[in-house]
């Protein structure tokens, strides 16, 4: 049972750091500057903020995944 645990944390794990590190701080901020550009309302700081979101989204994917690998690691021995 604690091997099958393992398997779902690191598969989970892999997941959420697609997610995180893909869509909500990479892919996500990008299409919301498109938008405010394509309506007029797009700022410096929109701008500022989606730079920094992409700089730090595999940094975040990698430690969600570090996470979650050490943690089913734990749990399948």
């Amino acid at each position: 049972m604690k091997r099958i645990i393992a398997v779902l944390v690191f598969i989970s794990g892999i997941v959420a750091a697609c997610y995180f590190g893909g869509w909500v701080m990479f892919i996500k901020p990008i299409i919301d500057c498109c938008k405010a550009f394509d309506s007029g309302a797009l700022t410096g700081l929109m701008v500022g903020t989606t730079i920094l979101k992409c700089i730090f989204a595999s940094a975040v994917a990698s430690v969600i995944l570090w996470v979650c690998s050490s943690i089913a690691g734990i749990l399948y021995k």
